[in-house]
């Protein structure tokens, strides 16, 4: 077992397992002269410059052919929880300690990710803010729960706004609250106990993964229809895989090892089974499930061809004063957007006001969709009431 450097334990029956520091060192050889902590860091470390080399090389020619900033913006906060999720796995790997404070953070790049996901999808059931407020306000939907009776397409969307926006925020509380209880010795990442934080963590935090996936999911199944022609089940399968592969992973070793079916040998020592083992494995499959992501976002779609331009909307670009929208998009399509070397199109990607923006014009649309909505049903109603009261007034003038 690594020597793992343990505080004093009170009476308490509460007292935690695991110590504020931890360091991974002993464990016999498992590869030749190499420990399993070793070996680890080599495989983990290759593995993770593969997934950096292949995502961010994606990602950069996103931004240097950036013909739809509105889509590809999306796409590349998609493709960032790979890399994201890929390093700091990788720290953990390597500096075991830093593994308590980094892994809520996972999370939040997964909550951001997801977020996007779902805003990509509306760009692709409508490109601009107007033709969303038109589609959504014409479609209706079976409940989930009660498939009989039917939501209008604006409530709809405003449900799953919100459940998937709850996933980065929480995620991000939950995150900065780990880091927290961590210092002040209350996280217990083993802890089993109500007294620690690690336990509550947990609990929210699936909840809330659980109510986002189900919300994106049941999107993608009413709206799938709309939207074939971009081939969404392949961004989707490609998303779901690595969300869904990770939940399942937290899930089978919690069990493992609580079951004492995972436990240090001569070979693994207890920092090996409790973090190492869990963060090898995600670096490792992430590899191959960055080749699906090549291929399901791959560029292509966004190329300019001289010969059949890509008739898209495109975002910052002001329509002109006469209103001709569409010669401005035959204008725009000429060049790409991103910059050079995609420089304008990576500052717009890093810049975190640009994501809070994107939130807060989303939520914009969506609050005067279903107000326009509303007064405009209110107003039927009163033409109605006012024809039917019309009706009784001529009915009673003729009996008279």
């Amino acid at each position: 077992m690594g020597a793992l450097y343990r505080r004093a334990e009170g009476s308490s029956s509460a007292s935690c397992v695991i110590p504020d520091h931890i360091e991974n060192s002993g464990g016999g050889p498992f590869v030749g002269n190499l420990s399993f902590y070793h070996f680890n860091m080599i495989v983990s470390g290759i593995c993770t410059a593969i997934v950096l080399f292949m995502t961010i090389g994606l990602m950069g020619r996103h931004a240097m052919r950036m013909s739809n900033p509105n889509e590809q913006l999306k796409i590349m906060r998609v493709i960032n929880m790979i890399p994201s999720y890929q390093l700091l796995s990788f720290l953990a790997v390597c500096f075991p300690n830093t593994y308590l404070y980094l892994q809520g953070f996972t999370e939040v790049f997964q909550g951001i990710a997801l977020y996007a996901f779902l805003m990509l999808l509306c760009d692709f059931l409508a490109p601009t803010e107007q033709s969303k407020v038109k589609f959504f306000s014409s479609v209706e939907t079976n409940r989930q729960w009660q498939p009989k009776k039917k939501r209008n397409g604006l409530a709809f969307l405003n449900l799953t706004w919100w459940c998937v926006l709850q996933y980065p925020i929480i995620t991000w509380m939950t995150a900065i609250t780990q880091v927290v209880t961590q210092a002040f010795h209350v996280f217990c990442l083993e802890g089993s106990s109500p007294h620690f934080a690690h336990v509550w963590i947990e609990v929210i935090t699936s909840l809330s993964t659980s109510i986002a996936i189900n919300a994106i999911l049941q999107f993608y199944s009413k709206m799938k229809g709309y939207m074939k022609e971009h081939h969404p089940l392949t961004k989707l399968l490609a998303f779901k895989f690595i969300v869904g592969l990770v939940f399942l992973e937290k899930i089978l070793f919690l069990i493992l090892t609580g079951t004492h079916v995972l436990v240090p040998t001569k070979t693994l020592t207890y920092v090996d089974v409790l973090i190492g083992l869990p963060t090898m494995v995600i670096c490792v499959q992430m590899v191959p499930l960055c080749f699906l992501v090549l291929y399901a976002y791959r560029t292509k779609p966004y190329e300019i061809s001289k010969t059949q331009p890509i008739m898209r909307p495109q975002a910052y670009q002001a329509v002109s004063a006469n209103g001709d929208e569409e010669a401005l998009m035959r204008e725009s399509l000429k060049r790409y957007q991103g910059g050079w070397m995609g420089w304008f199109a990576w500052i717009n990607y890093l810049n975190p006001l640009n994501l809070c923006q994107d939130v807060l014009d989303a939520h914009r649309m969506i609050s005067k969709a279903r107000a326009l909505q509303k007064a405009q049903l209110r107003h039927q109603m009163q033409k109605e009431a006012d024809a039917a009261r019309y009706e009784t007034s001529s009915g009673s003038s003729d009996d008279a």
